[in-house]
């Protein structure tokens, strides 16, 4: 069960979390977020959902001074991020272009991006993810708490969004090692129900 508190306790990000709220089984963190967007919510604000079954997500808001074109490398930070956030649960979490994360050739999560235009420069980007909890206990032959998680990943996103800002593209083409799609890597419509 996601908590905010328990969320808060490990979350060292300086731009992420001071707003967060959280949903229930049937809200999408990124059209909630979208919602908020548009209200006026701050950079930084973290919208949280538990999905039906061992499902849940996050997304954060961002307010880049970037072009619409610059989006599809600077939305690769938040696959790098889960990818991170699953391998500090000592998981050996690998990225896949462009929007998935595998551990042991299944998909355990997938990152979201949502533009908002204004013109050639985004309003707002929303980076989010949903991770299959069940799949990562399966493979991990152990409970993993769901509250690490999204506090890594937040944590992990942060640092990324640091990177970028500092060094533009580079902060992210340097890292990404991701595997193409059809690696190998079973889709998640081919994956056996847990």
């Amino acid at each position: 069960m996601i908590s905010i508190p328990m969320v808060r306790r490990k979350l060292a990000s300086d731009l992420l979390g001071h707003h967060i709220y959280l949903f229930g089984h049937d809200a999408s963190c990124t059209t909630t977020l979208r919602r908020l967007a548009d209200a006026g919510a701050q950079e930084g604000t973290v919208v949280l959902s538990e999905g039906k079954g061992s499902r849940f997500g996050a997304a954060a808001l961002f307010r880049p001074a970037l072009s619409v074109g610059a989006i599809p490398m600077f939305s690769a930070i938040a696959t790098l991020a889960l990818a991170e956030a699953i391998a500090s649960e000592e998981l050996r979490a690998t990225p896949v272009w462009p929007n998935q994360v595998v551990v042991e050739d299944e998909t355990v999560g997938w990152s979201v991006v949502e533009i908002a235009r204004s013109g050639d420069r985004p309003a707002y980007v929303i980076l989010g993810v949903d991770v299959d909890l069940r799949a990562l206990e399966s493979i991990a032959q152990r409970s993993i708490d769901p509250n690490v998680v999204v506090a890594a990943f937040l944590n992990a996103l942060d640092k990324w969004s640091t990177a970028y800002a500092a060094r533009g593209p580079a902060a992210v083409s340097a890292a990404i090692q991701f595997l193409p799609r059809g690696s190998g890597v079973r889709a998640p419509e081919e994956q056996s129900v847990r």
